[in-house]
């Protein structure tokens, strides 16, 4: 008689614990990524650092028209992103000396279009000088770079004020009062009103009203 025979199973092999040499590649290649990574880190950090560039950047408030001293200005260390007309900072040593063409804020990058070195008036600028009395100025007086506007004060019998002429002007220097009790102030007036303004002046009958800065 024949038995019917049952298949045997599958032998089962025993996994063997990893050897110390494949621990030991292991943990190699670990250190070898490790310090790749710390190499592209420490690339990027420093290349980053080399596009950093030094500029000129204003430490302290100066007002258009006035001229900037050593200690308006200093240096500053920007990103290549930053750089756009600005200064660089071997130049600091020119920007001494030059003018506000713009309010110059304190933290502001100095850009070559903000400065000039041509003293007022330029362009289509007239410098018109007005010899007046101190009651008719501010009473907390006037520095350079102030925004005014020129009124005239003509005679009861003469011109009504409404029709009156208004000049807007820049001021460039106040001196005084001088021996005549006149305080003296240097305007920065458009080239088509210098000469109205000076025939005005020569009357003296305008005053100075300060006009808020612009933005």
């Amino acid at each position: 008689m024949v038995r019917d025979t049952m298949p045997a199973p599958p032998v089962q092999i025993p996994k063997l614990p990893p050897q110390p040499r494949q621990r030991r590649r292991g943990l190699l290649l670990f250190g070898v990524l490790v310090v790749a990574g710390g190499g592209v880190l420490a690339f990027h950090t420093v290349n980053g650092l080399s596009d950093r560039t030094q500029v000129v950047v204003m430490a302290q408030d100066v007002p258009v028209g006035q001229a900037i001293t050593t200690n308006d200005v200093t240096t500053t260390m920007v990103g290549a992103e930053d750089l756009v007309a600005t200064v660089p900072g071997r130049e600091l040593g020119r920007i001494v000396g030059m003018r506000a063409a713009a309010d110059l804020m304190s933290g502001m990058l100095v850009q070559s279009r903000l400065v000039t070195d041509q003293f007022a008036p330029i362009g289509d600028q007239q410098l018109v000088p007005l010899a007046l009395k101190p009651s008719r100025l501010p009473a907390r007086g006037l520095k350079p770079g102030d925004p005014v506007l020129v009124v005239f004060t003509p005679d009861v019998q003469t011109v009504p004020v409404t029709k009156a002429p208004k000049i807007e002007g820049i001021v460039d220097q106040a001196k005084g009062p001088d021996t005549d009790g006149l305080v003296v102030v240097d305007l920065i007036v458009k080239n088509t009103d210098g000469a109205a303004l000076a025939a005005l002046a020569a009357e003296g009958r305008v005053a100075l009203v300060l006009n808020p800065r612009r933005p």
